[in-house]
């Protein structure tokens, strides 16, 4: 039978793949394809068989003990042979449901007398020394159970169960009630509890096929190997079988959180210290400005009746070198001072939300750098929600709509950040250069960049890291953060354990090789912005110096980049729908290709080129009227080819093996060659509206906090989508509502972060290194 079972749940899987590649063909195959399985009479028949398969699996191994098998047997035994003795409640016995009133009633008094026991005043015949709290307290529930007590009904009820819409995607989690079974806990004689209940999550698997995972509640003195000795498999051949177990269990504060809650509380003691000194030392200079105004007033009402002296020299009426004094004290900290006004909140503060820039600025820019990243953002909510729909087929449906492309596309939106790095580097070393008669310190130049990036990272990845398991709790929230996962199970705790190294070296690119066993898997931008970076002098110094030895070193990066990514594409049969229709072959959005350097470079060179044709005429241009319309031309079609080209793919219209290739070696070239066109224009005063709105002074203070806010918003996500206690059911307005609360909340806690941990860093930088405002 357990064989006939595998097979068919194996059968109802392929049914639901199936279903999902006709949604990916066309719309309305997939309507075809669910209307003809709602009239399948099997169909029901193969759901209750998974359903069949989970019980088996999981429920009658917690609900049924092997240690209480004789005695339940005996006492049905007992029941059968004896005479019905009159009892006053046997009028009340749902006879419609037991056939024997004896073999009730007598069943009833025993699993009563059980239940009433403590778990150490079960029989030894029960409770042999060598079984564990859990399995006792399992047995105890067990009894409860049986005897309907109402905790127990509350725990089986909050088990995960077969839901709807499994043909909509609804089989990867099926959580059950979170919330309730957490409330529940078992009560002895004294009020204490015997038990509490928790939550834990169970996951099946059939061959190498992931099969839904399952919420389950269990006394809370199992443990994740206690289960998994209960629940693993018992046949080392079984293709079906429980893979394993995550109990959601309260973390205890580890030694590096501790660590971590230290360094936290300084910093708030040094903000605090700071802001107070600031205070203070505001209150002493407006005294003395104050008192020293009021001495130019009475010097100047009385200057008239004042003679000279005898030796031909003015009374020493005038105190304002008194007052010079005090002002001299005042502002005259020294080097703790200063230190702790590094901290300052009010100073931080106001340098952040100052929308004042210099006339040398490039205005547009801030406009493009807050929009890219809501556009980040935008791709984050729907991506990092796909395995929490309970609907997730109809991801497909949506992705195939034309408003829907650049949701789909927002990947462009990193490429932004890549040509605006390159455009202000290039720029600004370059205007550098030209002040400073070409001579620059090339090693402050790298150490100026990783100090200004680290601090604040390393700070997001130490709390990401050690506290995160503690903001919040879920369903999936522990499987997510947990620091200490069973054996073979993965955390992004313990990714973070094992590779924040290679963080702090902006290698995490290369190293670990696949994106998701990053620590900080977004982190792969600032390790590939960080790598061009460091390359970057030596095709900013040839264009400075030996301007065509520079161009010829700017186009072999860029061949070699077009090369890597021809290379790339037809070896791993790169394709651009959404998803690989094959196992060997690469999305778009792959790993191979997405997060590696030679793939990515070919937007920042097109920054270094905008950068340095912006320092060589930026105000110089001057163009017909009609040139800059057909600019502006140009960069649109540009830009909506890029973003919308790929339409035809949800309609039956795939581009084909060449027509891959070239998209995949120049969109993202593109898409910074139209970028590159907005800012030029811009910036040389051929924008328009387009300028009025890019260089809006509402941009600059929320352009100070980008950086923050692209650290930390996938962390609020995460946060919030793993707390909640069931599936999301997609709908465009949920998700448009979730978008505009992660842009409001990843801003506001940037704020946060910038003004607390990233400005005092910028500040001492500046402070202890003695380092004029360059590049």
């Amino acid at each position: 039978m357990g064989s006939t079972r595998m097979l068919l749940v194996i059968l109802m899987l392929a049914v639901g793949c199936q279903g999902q590649q006709h949604i990916i063909k066309n719309e309305a195959d997939t309507m075809k394809f669910i209307a003809k399985q709602r009239y399948v009479n099997s169909y029901q028949a193969k759901a209750e068989e998974l359903q069949a398969a989970v019980d088996e699996l999981i429920l009658t191994p917690l609900m049924y003990s092997e240690v209480l098998e004789p005695e339940i047997d005996a006492v049905k035994m007992t029941a059968l042979t004896k005479t019905p003795e009159p009892t006053s409640t046997t009028t009340n016995l749902p006879t419609t449901e037991v056939a024997n009133v004896t073999e009730y009633s007598t069943f009833v008094t025993i699993v009563t007398n059980y239940t009433t026991m403590n778990v150490t005043e079960i029989p030894t015949t029960m409770t042999p020394k060598h079984l564990s709290k859990c399995q006792k307290d399992l047995g105890t529930f067990q009894l409860d159970l049986l005897k309907e007590e109402h905790y127990a009904l509350m725990m089986i009820d909050s088990y995960g169960k077969l839901p709807p819409g499994l043909l909509q995607g609804d089989i990867q989690f099926w959580f059950g009630l979170y919330d309730e079974c957490l409330n529940q806990s078992r009560k002895i004689d004294d009020g204490q509890d015997n038990f509490k209940a928790e939550y834990c999550i169970a996951g099946l698997y059939s061959g190498k096929t992931k099969l839904p995972s399952i919420g389950i509640c269990v006394p809370d003195s199992c443990s994740n190997s206690d289960l998994m000795e209960i629940l693993g498999p018992k046949k080392p051949k079984s293709l079906l079988f429980v893979s394993y177990v995550i109990c959601n269990k309260v973390p205890e504060y580890s030694t590096a959180a501790i660590i971590c809650l230290i360094f936290l509380s300084f910093f708030g003691l040094m903000i605090i210290s700071g802001t107070i000194y600031d205070i203070w030392k505001r209150q002493q200079e407006s005294r003395h400005d104050g008192f020293e105004r009021l001495a130019e007033d009475h010097t100047d009402e009385h200057s008239v009746n004042v003679t000279p002296t005898t030796n031909g020299t003015k009374p020493n009426t005038d105190t304002s070198h008194e007052h010079e004094s005090v002002k001299i004290t005042a502002r005259s900290v020294g080097l703790f001072g200063n230190i702790l006004l590094c901290f300052s909140l009010l100073i931080n503060g106001s340098k952040i939300l100052k929308t004042k820039q210099g006339e040398q600025s490039l205005g547009a820019l801030n406009g493009i750098r807050v929009i890219s990243l809501c556009w980040v953002m935008l791709g984050h909510t729907y991506a990092f929600t796909l395995t929490l729909f309970r609907n997730s087929t109809q991801i497909i449906n949506v992705l195939s709509r034309f408003t829907f492309q650049a949701v789909g596309n927002a990947t462009f939106s990193v490429d932004s950040f890549f040509f605006l790095s390159g455009l202000l580097v290039t720029y600004l070393t370059l205007k550098y250069l030209q002040k400073h008669d070409g001579k620059l310190n090339w090693l402050m130049f790298y150490v100026h960049r990783y100090l200004r990036l680290t601090p604040v990272y390393m700070m997001v990845i130490f709390i990401y890291t050690t506290l995160t398991p503690h903001f919040a709790n879920g369903p999936l929230y522990q499987y997510v953060f947990d620091p200490n996962p069973p054996p073979g199970v993965e955390s992004q705790a313990t990714y973070c354990q094992k590779y924040w190294w290679t963080n702090l070296l902006y290698i995490n690119n290369l190293y670990p090789s696949s994106i998701a066993e990053e620590c900080l898997g977004w982190g792969w931008y600032l390790a590939n912005d960080m790598q061009f970076y460091i390359i970057s002098p030596f095709v900013i110094y040839l264009l400075y110096h030996y301007f065509f030895v520079g161009v010829a070193l700017w186009s072999a990066l860029l061949i070699a980049c077009f090369g890597s990514l021809i290379g790339m594409s037809i070896k791993y049969d790169v394709t651009t729908s959404a998803f690989a229709q094959q196992t060997d072959q690469q999305a778009l959005g792959g790993g191979k290709i997405y997060v590696q350097p030679w793939t990515r470079i070919s937007t920042y060179l097109v920054g270094m080129a905008v950068g340095y044709i912006l320092y060589k005429y930026k105000d110089r241009v001057r163009m017909p009227r009609y040139v800059a319309i057909m600019g502006w031309m140009a960069a649109t079609g540009i830009a909506l080819a890029v973003v919308y080209g790929l339409y035809g793919n949800f309609h039956g219209n795939p581009l084909n093996e060449a027509a891959t290739v070239i998209y995949t070696t120049l969109s993202r070239f593109s898409w910074a060659v139209a970028l590159g066109w907005v800012a030029f224009a811009c910036v040389t005063g051929y924008g328009g509206p387009v300028n009025s709105l890019l260089s809006w002074s509402f941009w600059i203070p929320l352009s100070r906090i980008n950086y923050c806010a692209y650290l930390l918003h996938p962390i609020i996500m995460y946060v919030f989508y793993y707390s909640l206690p069931n599936m999301i059911y997609f709908t465009d307005l949920l998700l448009v509502y979730f978008f505009i609360g992660n842009i409001v909340l990843s801003y506001a806690a940037a704020f946060i972060l910038s003004v607390s941990i990233e400005a005092p860093f910028m500040a001492l930088e500046k402070l202890l290194l003695n380092r004029d405002k360059s590049v």
